[in-house]
């Protein structure tokens, strides 16, 4: 083209100088006309992240691309005068004249409107507009805006309703999620459905592979999956990889651990002087170690040698692309936490491979994680009994000990039993090793238009070994002391969940009516083999195997399998996106129950009404959009353990018969059993309303939910008549859980700003409205003296404390004996409450002293970005929540442990202006007993995560040859406000009654748990 414009230049310009505006005219022309290269980068408005698959088309034509997945692209336009037009899901289109331009970098601003129009849902996606039930989301962006290690804490305080506890900051810890109330006086949680298989729980995942969590909480969301729906539904999608260039992202991150507080305990010198008021205060002579004989150059502090920094590393790399046809994403992930507690620590390592091939009307999914964690806790830190510090923790040889005494005699300092935390924790070996398997393939094919089969095939599989060994070892002469004889304990569980899904799914639109329908078989079965050793006598310490024990006492195994089959609907239903109509049923059919009981049928039903598509909103311009919806309906719980209605026999048994009183063999009935259990039933009722205002800018959701509970199966104790021993399940409970939920998100840019402000709150009741049982249940055991706090009753929460209310402290022995206290109550004694005003202080006059249960919950996120910085905030908090403290307990109270250093404060004749009663060990007022002593307010508020970033321009990164590098500074637990004076307000549920399957009944008990720490990181984003 340049060489035939020179060549007609020269000719023009022989045959006149009037000839040459010709040719200028026809360079313009052809120059106008020529076809040009554009290339450009488009970016998010909101975080500056590059956006992957935005659509970029030459307006008023076919000629279009899309971006990469690093937001570039390549287009060749018809020439200067072409406009690109760019769109995206979720993103304002914008148009943009080409121009002399041939590089065009575009910023694409959020819809509000549609960003989550699409949400997940039970067997599907539904659009958020045309959703009839409550749920709530939590994206990617936001999941990666924190380093979690914990995959369930991405929900803490993001959706209203939901309630994350962990259960203290120890590494690898569980949480306790609750939606909605506590429903059921188990420890059952809500269902987990990550990549379509049914599981139990979300700890195995790696947060950074998670693409987008939905929580199903009423039943019109969460109804499809009924039986196994009725504390709630999660499902969790992780990442799967998309059309464009193989692209890699990494994610690295360091940081360090410290606990956030610590406990003030007396030290040597003030120990002394405490336990010799006590002593003299009851009249019984002083220990010579506090004496006589206290030593000076001893102050052990067992809580600082225990405590320390402790790093934590979290490294990602994550592969995706694909093609027309198929797309991947493999992940890894390795985690290594150390804690802040000598001797614990936790690793867990991931590999995750997803993958979908498409051809024609035929779809395959593959998804599969593979996880292996090795955790190694600490179960001994701020135990009872523990070390005092008159006592050495290290002996001269630099060995652990409980005692001076060359003997290892305790009676110099007074008490019958102590130990050493920090060496049982050193000198035992206990670890925890799990490879787990989970995952799914999924084949559909669409048969004719609109109806599509299904098939799910889904795996849940590990395999667990649980080891303890305890070597001989000698701190002291007492009980908790040694250890005589070395013991083994080890366990090796295999477990299998085999899920098999097969649904069709017909989906049309006729006109104004819009119609989708699914309809279902599923069978899930789960198979759990374990088989244990419990062994002693082993020649040394350093032989460790069963095989090499002098005793193989015991070899505990369980094989349980279990079954569930279910058979499902649901029919959604909208005209003109205006009036939306959800049904669903399912009926499930579980091998827990006996046959005639066995099946429980499900139903829900939804209305919601887009009252902003009405023609009488057009001239109401303030509301964008505005939405009322309702639901019925009810979920089941098959919450009982296996074979619960089969009873056990011994067949080796004796009976003491006939006059000569012989033994005689023969067999019993060793389990009481209940053959009558049936399904739970949830039944819950929902109103809620949406809307919108400020051009979609800003949005508010609103809830009220009636959520009860009936039939709550209950192990309750059999009468010793009976001949048998053990708990029997029933169905005997109704709880109540009444609640109102609000959240409302903001966007806005002010200038070169980007602005994300999201706030939630809730309000919650919980009530027992029935237990059919004589008695009320008690738990929170929280002291090895047999105290119970909390009592489960008609007409109050699950598990509320329980005990006397304390009016102060009585100043004179007159005062005590006018009140009616003959139980030896005097001046310096706690003053007890007399409730029922009859003149005697008896168990008569305890009350309820407060729950657990939060009256108030909320949430409040701040995302903010300025030109290549963001940052990030995590506020959230409660409120009306009590905790008992065992700390208080154990440093007033207990009679041979270390006591708190305000114990100092103690009442005495000369210091009566004080709230900490006088100190004694015969404790004839019995001021240890359950009161409101022990409580403490549970409210928080808390900065919980801050996160600063950093990503370099691009015009660096292009020498870098890189797409994207981000560096960023985090911060988890940055303060908390609270009265609360243990070790962090969040302290999950003890653990020393009932059982592990009913600690609900401890929950709010802090008896001793793991200190929750601080974390400092800095990390490194890089995607090539």
């Amino acid at each position: 083209m340049k060489k035939a414009l020179r060549t007609f230049w020269v000719l023009a310009a022989g045959k006149g100088k009037h000839l040459l505006i010709f040719p200028l005219c026809l360079m313009a022309m052809v120059s106008y006309g020529q076809k040009i290269t554009i290339t450009g980068q488009v970016t998010s408005a909101a975080d500056g992240q590059t956006l992957p698959i935005v659509n970029v088309l030459e307006k008023g034509s076919t000629n279009g691309t899309v971006t990469d997945m690093d937001g570039s692209y390549s287009i060749q336009v018809s020439g200067a005068q072409a406009v690109l037009v760019y769109s995206s899901i979720g993103y304002l289109a914008k148009e943009v004249p080409v121009g002399n331009q041939t590089a065009i970098n575009v910023t694409l601003e959020e819809d509000v409107k549609s960003l989550d129009e699409v949400v997940v849902i039970g067997y599907g996606s539904q659009k958020k507009s045309d959703l009839t039930g409550s749920v709530g989301t939590v994206s990617s962006e936001e999941i990666n805006k924190y380093t979690n290690a914990d995959a369930t804490q991405a929900i803490q305080g993001r959706v209203p309703g939901v309630r994350v506890d962990a259960n203290g900051g120890a590494p690898g810890a569980n949480s306790i999620v609750t939606i909605r109330g506590a429903g059921t006086l188990s420890d059952s949680g809500p269902l987990y459905v990550i990549d379509g298989m049914l599981t139990n729980s979300m700890n195995m995942l790696n947060p950074a592979d998670i693409e987008s969590i939905s929580v199903l909480k009423d039943a019109s969301a969460s109804a499809i999956y009924g039986s196994r729906a009725a504390n709630g539904v999660i499902i969790v999608t992780t990442k799967k990889g998309k059309k464009g260039e193989i692209k890699v992202d990494t994610d690295f991150s360091y940081g360090w651990q410290k606990a956030t507080n610590t406990i003030d305990w007396a030290t040597a010198t003030q120990y002394a002087a405490i336990r010799n008021q006590a002593n003299d205060n009851d009249g019984t002579p002083r220990a010579a170690a506090n004496d006589s004989q206290f030593n000076p150059n001893i102050n052990s502090d067992i809580q600082a040698a225990s405590l320390r920094v402790a790093p934590i590393f979290n490294g990602n790399v994550r592969i995706s692309g694909g093609g027309d046809n198929a797309t991947f994403s493999i992940s890894a992930n390795h985690l290594d936490q150390v804690g802040i507690i000598q001797e614990s620590d936790y690793t867990r390592t991931n590999i995750r491979a997803n993958s979908t091939f498409t051809k024609g009307k035929f779809k395959l999914e593959e998804t599969i994680g593979l996880t292996r964690t090795v955790n190694n806790p600490n179960n001994y830190f701020n135990q009872e009994r523990d070390l005092l510090p008159t006592i050495p923790i290290y002996d001269e040889n630099g060995n652990f000990t409980a005692s001076s005494m060359p003997d290892g005699s305790t009676t110099i300092y007074g008490v019958g039993n102590i130990t050493n935390s920090l060496g049982l924790a050193s000198v035992e070996d206990r670890t925890v090793t799990r490879n787990s398997v989970l995952g799914n393939i999924a084949a559909s094919y669409e048969i004719i238009e609109g109806l599509t089969y299904k098939l799910n095939l889904g795996l849940d599989q590990y395999s667990q070994n649980n080891y303890t060994f305890t070597p001989t070892f000698f701190f002291n002469a007492t009980l908790l002391g040694r250890q005589d004889f070395a013991e083994l304990r080890e366990t090796n569980t295999n477990y299998l969940s085999a899920l098999a899904e097969n649904t069709l799914n017909f989906s049309r639109v006729f006109g104004d009516h819009s119609l989708n329908v699914l309809a279902g078989y599923t069978s899930q079965k789960t198979h759990s083999r374990s088989l244990g050793i419990v062994a002693t006598g082993f020649p040394n310490n350093e032989v460790r195997v069963a095989s090499a024990a002098e005793n193989r006492a015991q070899a505990p195994s369980r094989d349980i399998t279990t079954g569930l089959r279910s058979y499902f609907g649901r029919i959604n239903y909208n005209y003109k996106s205006r009036y939306l109509l959800t049904t669903t049923i399912r009926r499930d059919g579980s091998s827990l129950f006996r046959e005639g009981l066995r099946w429980g049928t499900f139903p829900s039903v939804a209305l919601g009404w887009n009252i902003s598509e009405e023609a009488f909103m057009e001239k109401i311009t303030f509301l964008s959009d505005l939405k009322l919806r309702a639901s019925y309906g009810e979920l089941g719980s098959n919450n009982v353990d296996a074979y619960a209605i089969d009873p056990e026999m011994n067949l080796f048994s004796e009976a003491i018969l006939g006059e000569g009183q012989v033994r005689v063999p023969g067999t019993s009935i060793t389990k009481p059993v209940n053959r009558d259990i049936r399904w739970e039933t949830t039944k819950t009722t929902d109103i809620g309303l949406e809307f919108s205002m400020l051009d979609n800018s800003l949005q508010f959701t609103m809830d009220y939910f009636v959520k009860k509970s009936e039939d709550i199966l209950l192990s309750i104790t059999v009468p010793r008549y009976t001949g048998m021993d053990g708990r029997v399940p029933s169905n005997v409970a109704t709880i109540e859980n009444r609640g109102f939920e609000f959240s409302t998100n903001y966007n806005r840019t002010i200038g070169e700003v980007n602005l994300n402000l999201a706030a939630n709150f809730t309000v919650l009741e919980n009530e027992v409205t029935a237990i059919g049982i004589p008695d009320p249940i008690y738990g929170g055991g929280y002291s090895s003296n047999g105290l119970s706090a909390t009592l489960t009753d008609v007409g109050q929460p699950v598990a509320s404390f329980f005990g006397y209310k304390v009016l102060g402290i009585y100043q004179s022995d007159d005062e005590a004996l006018q009140d009616g206290r003959t139980d030896g109550a005097k001046a310096g004694d706690l003053k007890f409450q007399d409730s029922n005003g009859d003149g005697q202080l008896t168990e008569d006059d305890r009350v309820y002293l407060g729950s657990s249960i939060p009256d108030f919950e909320y949430g409040f996120n701040v995302n903010a970005t300025w030109k290549n910085f963001d940052m990030s905030m995590f506020f959230n908090g409660v409120s009306g929540n009590k905790i008992l403290n065992g700390n208080l307990y154990r440093g007033y109270f207990d009679t041979e442990g270390n006591y708190l250093a305000d114990a100092m404060n103690a009442w005495t004749p000369d210091n009566t202006d004080t709230d900490v009663p006088r100190m004694t060990l015969l404790d004839f007022g019995y001021n240890r007993r359950m009161s409101d002593y022990v409580l403490e307010s549970g409210s928080y508020f808390r900065l919980r995560n801050l996160q600063i970033g950093y990503t370099l321009p691009d015009a660096l990164t292009e020498k870098l040859q890189i797409n994207r590098l981000r560096l960023y500074t985090s911060l988890q637990n940055v303060f908390t406000l609270t009265k609360y004076t243990g070790y962090y307000p969040v302290v999950g549920r003890g653990s020393r009654d009932r059982g592990s399957d009913q600690d609900i009944f401890n929950q709010g008990v802090d008896e001793s748990a793991y200190p929750t720490p601080r974390t400092y990181q800095i990390g490194l984003q890089i995607s090539f």
